[in-house]
């Protein structure tokens, strides 16, 4: 490995650390419940306003956004979001009411809204063309790693008197770490020639290309910007005709993501693993643990082999699988009467890791990467935030009504887990008819079918 592949590395790992605090701020709620019902007493729809108070403000920081980090650049908005992580873990770790904590999630979010689109549209627009699948999916397993970090520290304090406390402080710990590293990254090199910096920019595209690329990006950026200029873009362009694909992408990607109920699982394993009859919530959170480990292993499949494999194989094999996977876990609570507990136990907890991995390696790297390639440079920023908003949304109304399902009869006979299923399924005519291939193709070869 030469110095310039070793730096954009290191440029993807710390940038990627935004993806490590969203995974854990996101993840460590699922610990963290047990310890919360006891400590103010909670009912279902307060369960449901602390989970959610995380989407609900990584909705509004993904929209807020969007502008600034065209206005600001990917850069200075980064060093924002880690500013916002670091007092939404202050606040959520001292809470003396459900109501604090929810403003400290509010504001956790807010930053997680943020990196959920900056931090792949920096690495997509920082990234050689053969290597960007693999460093935006750098975001994705980041997220993973934060969410197993966030199990593994909840499994440490789950005995511990206030150890949900403990759970938020070591989410500071990541944020000081995103908040000093982003001062010695440099700023997107196409960023910097929208802004007219074109020496700066050829700078940085020394630094991370190979001396005969440098002209030949420097040649295509530019005509890129160019014609930007020529036909400046507003939000009202995302909704012409001519890029109905790239918004229906947007938005189905996350969709399906989310409404195959992937966040139900993550924020919600230990109370599934309690509904399938493992006795405590230390057991249930030793089998949460075992989710994260599943997660950020299946994540590393996906970064060795998305721009090798392409785009739609990848995604057809993570729909079929997932499909497998929730039917088989609701079948396993809908005969839950007429089968042994051993049994029960051992499909809910194969059929969620099962699930995991397919998620993993289709799923959950797909929509990032997606809207980090799919928009033109001159509505890159807004768009990419729209389309990370959907996401918030969508998480939101799924992880909103988990719990208000769950004690349901949707929880106990498996409905919760069919409807995901056939989300799942209508996703493999999303990826037929809407998604197209973007392997190995440039960000300008992108935008080129779009003109």
């Amino acid at each position: 490995m030469n110095n310039k592949v070793l730096l954009i590395y290191t440029i993807a790992a710390i940038a990627a650390t935004g993806g490590l605090l969203f995974g854990f701020d996101t993840g460590v709620i699922n610990v963290a419940l047990p310890s919360l019902r006891q400590e103010f007493q909670l009912s279902a729809t307060a369960e449901g306003w602390i989970v959610s108070a995380v989407l609900a403000g990584g909705m509004a920081g993904s929209l807020l956004s969007g502008r600034l980090a065209d206005t600001l650049g990917r850069k200075r908005i980064n060093i924002l979001a880690a500013l916002i992580f670091v007092l939404g873990s202050i606040v959520a770790a001292v809470a003396p009411s459900a109501n604090v904590l929810i403003a400290g999630r509010l504001l956790l979010g807010l930053a997680i809204g943020i990196v959920s689109f900056s931090v792949p549209l920096y690495l997509a627009e920082i990234a050689p063309s053969h290597i960007r699948g693999r460093l935006v999916t750098f975001f994705q397993l980041a997220i993973t790693i934060g969410i197993l970090a966030s199990y593994l520290v909840g499994f440490a304090f789950a005995e511990q008197i206030e150890g949900w406390r403990l759970m938020f402080w070591a989410g500071f710990i990541p944020a000081a770490v995103l908040l000093g590293g982003m001062f010695f990254v440099p700023e997107s090199p196409r960023w910097l020639l929208s802004k007219g910096r074109d020496e700066q920019a050829r700078q940085v595209l020394a630094r991370i290309h190979e001396a005969d690329a440098v002209d030949r990006e420097m040649t295509q950026i530019q005509a890129a910007v160019r014609d930007e200029r020529n036909r400046q873009g507003d939000w009202r362009e995302l909704f012409s005709a001519k890029l109905r694909i790239p918004l229906l992408i947007g938005i189905g990607i996350f969709f399906i993501q989310q409404f195959s109920g992937i966040n139900a699982v993550i924020y919600y394993s230990t109370r599934i693993f309690e509904m399938a009859g493992f006795g405590s919530s230390t057991t249930s959170i030793m089998a949460t643990v075992g989710v994260g480990v599943v997660n950020t292993l299946s994540t590393l499949v996906a970064v060795r082999f998305l721009d090798q494999w392409g785009r739609k194989p990848i995604l057809y094999t993570g729909l079929i699988g997932t499909a497998l996977s929730l039917s088989t876990i609701a079948a396993a609570f809908f005969f839950r009467e007429s089968i042994s507990p051993d049994l029960l136990r051992i499909l809910a907890i194969g059929g969620v890791y099962v699930y995991i991995f397919f998620f993993a390696i289709s799923l959950g790297p797909l929509g990032w990467l997606l809207i980090s390639e799919v928009y033109p440079l001159r509505i890159r920023g807004f768009a990419t935030s729209m389309g990370s908003s959907y996401h918030w949304f969508f998480d939101f109304w799924v992880s909103f009504s988990f719990p208000i399902m769950a004690a349901t009869s949707l929880g106990s006979n498996g409905g919760i887990f069919m409807i995901y299923t056939a989300v799942v399924l209508f996703g493999l005519l999303f990826a037929r008819f809407i998604v197209f291939e973007t392997k190995g193709l440039t960000l300008e070869d992108i935008e080129k079918k779009w003109q």
